[in-house]
């Protein structure tokens, strides 16, 4: 980051250069556009009297970006390993349709937060901790997603490991994103039944569509 200017200036900087691309690949014929903002939590002032201004100029430095998207296009973000809960009354103004985060290791501790924000767009908890060896079997991942459902109903859940996946080998990929599918479609079967999936830890299941960057 630039030392010879404001940092919300450098942020609207970016933010322009990153506008661009995603006209460039709406125009390509592109429906769907991430748009990661892994920082904004992470750069919250450790003052509380500083945050305010601090998340107004980099709220506006998101939407300096999203507002370019069309209405038929649909933008998501991935959020990096955060306290969500600190910004949870901003997460509105960031103009998504979908908001994908870390929620694997953390138990999707992040859930009944977003519940209750006024955010109420479509919500991405990560049901694959991307940092670890462990391949984690389909009833694992069932779990997560029936904790997740509790909170967000199925209307609003999307299948997400916790971030990209340049951090774990193919026999290690492979096998998870096979279960994590396995599992959805469990779930959507159930769902489609008219079924209400139990609840978590319900008949022996233990608690555990790529995104993030």
């Amino acid at each position: 980051m630039r030392d010879d200017q404001p940092e919300r200036d450098a942020a609207d900087q970016l933010a322009l250069a990153i506008r661009d691309e995603l006209v460039d690949l709406q125009a390509a014929g592109i429906s769907i556009i991430q748009v990661d903002e892994p920082a904004l939590r992470e750069g919250l002032p450790l003052r509380s009297n500083e945050r305010p201004q601090y998340l107004t100029w980099a709220t506006r430095a998101f939407r300096l970006i999203t507002s370019a998207a069309d209405g038929a296009t649909q933008v998501h973000t991935h959020m990096c390993y955060a306290e969500l809960g600190d910004i949870v009354q901003v997460l509105d103004e960031l103009d998504v349709d979908v908001l994908s985060f870390e929620a694997a290791r953390s138990d999707m501790a992040s859930v009944d937060v977003l519940n209750d924000a006024s955010y109420q767009g479509g919500i991405g908890p990560g049901v694959y901790d991307v940092h670890s060896p462990w391949v984690p079997e389909v009833a694992a991942i069932e779990g997560l997603l029936r904790r997740a459902l509790e909170g967000l109903g199925p209307d609003r859940l999307w299948v997400n490991p916790d971030c990209g996946l340049k951090t774990r080998r193919y026999e290690q990929v492979l096998p998870t994103l096979d279960h994590l599918v396995t599992a959805a479609r469990r779930l959507r079967t159930e769902l489609g039944n008219g079924a209400t999936p139990p609840s978590a830890g319900t008949d022996g299941v233990s608690t555990e569509t790529p995104s993030g960057s």
